[in-house]
């Protein structure tokens, strides 16, 4: 079994609930969660009781514009619209979705579901619920990125 799926298992098994931990570590954690972070879709999917989920994206990615494109079309269907964000640079995508209507942990697998024919995976990151949960050190990329 690979590290991804145990850790699905494991986390699915203990019905979890994200509240700012993030399952990798390390600054290309908060670069590649910078790199899709949207202040305008975080602060609109707050104030609707929507969450904001940030996911590395495995797999090989063919850079440019048409990829970042599928991406957002295939994010933006599992989740709510308009709220995908893609760097295909990063391999990251970030969505924000009602979680009275569907878990972390389904929307990443409904997710992959679509993403299978490009072979791509996805690795959670973080799930923003709150403001407070915006990790300092993304505050701190995302300054360093001039947004």
């Amino acid at each position: 079994m690979d590290r991804r799926a145990a850790a699905l298992i494991a986390l699915s098994a203990a019905q979890f609930t994200f509240t700012g931990a993030a399952l990798a570590c390390g600054v290309c954690v908060e670069d590649k969660m910078a790199a899709v972070y949207d202040h305008v879709v975080v602060t609109r999917a707050l104030n609707q009781k929507h969450y904001v989920a940030f996911f590395h994206v495995e797999g090989a990615l063919v850079a440019g514009e048409a990829t970042k494109q599928a991406l957002v079309k295939i994010a933006d269907s599992a989740a709510d619209k308009g709220s995908a964000r893609v760097s295909v640079e990063s391999a990251s995508l970030s969505v924000a979705y009602d979680p009275r209507h569907t878990t972390v942990v389904a929307l990443q697998n409904d997710l992959e579901r679509r993403l299978a024919a490009k072979k791509l995976t996805l690795m959670l990151m973080q799930v923003v619920e709150k403001p407070a949960d915006v990790n300092p050190s993304v505050a701190r990329a995302l300054r360093a990125q001039g947004k």
